[in-house]
């Protein structure tokens, strides 16, 4: 394995408390498979998974968290064949290893992919999870292609689009050529997703059925939950089409009930980025 052979790296965590960062220094990471590649991070991002490990961590031993993250290589595996040294990547990493909030990192090179040059750092950093999770509920969750214009004529609806996830995705339903419903309630949330494509906005905070009516929107092929999967059940399997899609990206509190969609032949699927780096690979 080819090895720059620097000493001592550096990273934060929280502390017992999980509320103040700390600063540690410790041994550089190792290459411990032949697929990794040793990273010098130069930008993370932070995102609601970051805030949801740090609580579940607090009186942890020292855990680096962080997912999304940019660098360059200074170190590859004897596996690795599509990136080399001083070539800069982005990548959103692995629940089950150390994070992004560190200045070296050891990374699964089939990963990663290299950063686009039109992309600043920190827009880079900014990408990976959410356009990750995004493009996943697209093709793996909804059965789409991403490629320009494919579903013309065709609409989805998606709960709560103004996060993260939601803005890449509006943008990806609309290079498709999807007709994009979607709901914000803050006028600040209702301009960035109009600005990013959306066709009808809807308000979350009102009766989402009479608004749905009022807009003569009925039965929909595709739905997505970025919230409150358990409170919006009720609406998504009254407006699934038959032979539909609907995904969530969020846990629920009991049970589903699929029986509304088994005679329509609709089907639910879960989209959770880190399932493949945590099982596929």
């Amino acid at each position: 394995m080819k090895n720059r052979g620097i000493g001592l790296s550096k990273a934060v965590d929280f502390n017992d408390e999980g509320i103040l960062f700390e600063e540690r220094e410790f041994e550089m990471p190792e290459l411990s498979s032949q697929f990794d590649v040793i990273v010098r991070v130069l930008a993370t991002a932070i995102n609601p998974v970051d805030i949801k490990m740090a609580e579940a961590y607090q009186a942890h031993e020292f855990t680096v968290l962080g997912f999304d993250g940019v660098g360059d290589i200074v170190s590859v595996g004897e596996a690795v064949s599509d990136f080399a040294i001083g070539e800069r990547v982005y990548y959103a990493g692995q629940q089950r290893r150390q994070g992004t909030n560190q200045l070296f990192q050891a990374v699964d090179s089939r990963l990663i992919a290299k950063v686009p040059t039109n992309l600043t750092i920190a827009q880079s950093a900014a990408l990976p999870l959410t356009g990750i999770t995004a493009y996943e509920i697209l093709t793996d969750a909804l059965g789409l292609e991403v490629s320009e214009q494919i579903a013309l004529g065709q609409s989805i609806l998606i709960i709560n689009s103004a996060g993260g996830v939601g803005s890449i995705l509006i943008q990806l339903a609309k290079f498709i050529g999807l007709r994009v419903i979607t709901t914000a309630s803050r006028s600040e949330s209702v301009a960035w997703v109009k600005r990013l494509g959306a066709d009808i906005v809807l308000n979350h905070h009102e009766d989402l059925e009479i608004q749905l009516k009022e807009v003569g929107i009925d039965k929909l092929p595709y739905i997505v939950l970025l919230h409150s999967t358990d409170k919006y059940w009720h609406l998504v399997t009254n407006h699934i089409a038959p032979f539909g899609r609907i995904a969530s990206i969020v846990e629920t509190d009991g049970p589903l009930d699929m029986g509304p969609l088994k005679n329509i032949g609709a089907q639910f699927a879960w989209e959770f980025m880190f399932a493949k780096g945590n099982f596929a690979i």
